[in-house]
């Protein structure tokens, strides 16, 4: 979510228009980069999601809701290593990472079908990109540790995330002997593994590829608002 006067919410009209077209509500786990002060005072509703547009609902972090009969919770947020070279309220947000109090939120509701997060937990093996500093690796390191804690608390049998712009499926085993199925998405407009489709059901999950294209709005061009 950016916002720039005096565009501000115009790529949002204009992606509620193009969901209503085709009877879908998109709903949004928000990522580093997107404008963390406004969505936190989105109001949350009865289903446990807020209201951007209609048809563009927000899952806010430490929060849950149903879909399909598959209870749904949300971690979303990272940290940016590139914070350095953005500028804060306008291309950067400094609350843009989960909280141990949002985690302690979500554990304390009990189990969820599914985990949505912008990280991935700590032991999914990931390539980085950069060469970080060792200052700069741990603060990265900090949220995927705090998801790694969730998913050990509630064992939760799927989670699904981004951030890393690779496609990854692993497994992580919990002393339980309980498994979650982490699948890592790749980049928007990549052909390879950028989208799921997941079909309702008893946990473990049918999940199937499925590509994503380029769409009227690109949402590769900007955040929400």
């Amino acid at each position: 979510m950016t916002g720039r006067a005096p565009k501000r919410g115009r790529y949002e009209a204009k992606l509620n228009k193009y969901l209503t077209d085709l009877g879908v509500t998109l709903v949004v786990s928000g990522g580093n980069h997107d404008n963390w002060d406004t969505i936190e005072k989105l109001v949350v509703e009865d289903d446990g999601l807020a209201t951007i547009r209609p048809n563009i609902r927000v899952l806010p972090r430490g929060g849950r809701t149903i879909i399909d009969g598959l209870v749904v919770g949300g971690l979303g947020g990272a940290f940016s290593v590139d914070y350095e070279y953005r500028v804060e309220g306008k291309d950067w947000w400094s609350n843009e990472e989960p909280t141990r109090q949002e985690a302690e939120a979500l554990i304390a509701g009990g189990p969820v079908d599914i985990l949505v997060t912008h990280d991935a937990p700590e032991g999914v093996p990931l390539r980085g990109d950069f060469q970080l500093s060792a200052e700069l690796s741990e603060k990265a390191n900090r949220t995927r540790g705090l998801l790694r804690e969730v998913v050990d608390a509630l064992a939760v049998p799927h989670l699904f995330c981004g951030h890393w712009h690779q496609r990854r499926i692993h497994d992580l085993s919990h002393p339980s002997g309980m498994v979650t199925r982490v699948d890592v998405l790749n980049m928007e407009n990549s052909r390879h593994g950028n989208g799921v489709l997941v079909w309702p059901g008893k946990p473990p999950l049918r999940i199937e590829p499925l590509e994503i294209r380029d769409l009227p709005v690109r949402a590769s061009s900007r955040r929400l608002t």
